[in-house]
């Protein structure tokens, strides 16, 4: 595995969900600077942690992982459906056109 790779996936995650290296380790009781080393791909956090991780930033392992697994589309389209969840009903309408659109299925 490429803890590079899921140490962005980590630090992107923990962005768009608007935490700071700070916040992230309070919340899952460890120090700034081992989230650094996550982040970095230095250090690879503990099951119990990557778990923790995960959750705080609202994001799945899966997506975290869906580099390293064998089915990654069946991940990637878990990922879109739980953000597409997340969104206001007209939003999820205008998406999912712009999806069938793209796909030119419109």
């Amino acid at each position: 595995m490429d803890m590079k790779q899921i140490g962005q996936r980590i630090r992107t995650a923990r962005e768009a969900a608007n935490i700071t290296q700070e916040g992230l380790a309070q919340a899952i009781g460890c120090t700034t600077k081992h989230i650094g080393a996550i982040e970095r791909g230095i250090k690879t956090p503990r099951l119990d942690t990557f778990i923790c991780i995960a959750n705080t930033l609202g994001t799945s392992a899966d997506y975290l992982l869906q580099d390293f697994l064998e089915q990654p589309s069946e991940l990637l389209a878990g990922e879109m459906a739980s953000v597409l969840g997340q969104l206001p009903q007209d939003m999820q309408i205008r998406v999912l056109k712009g999806l069938r659109a793209f796909a030119g299925r419109g």
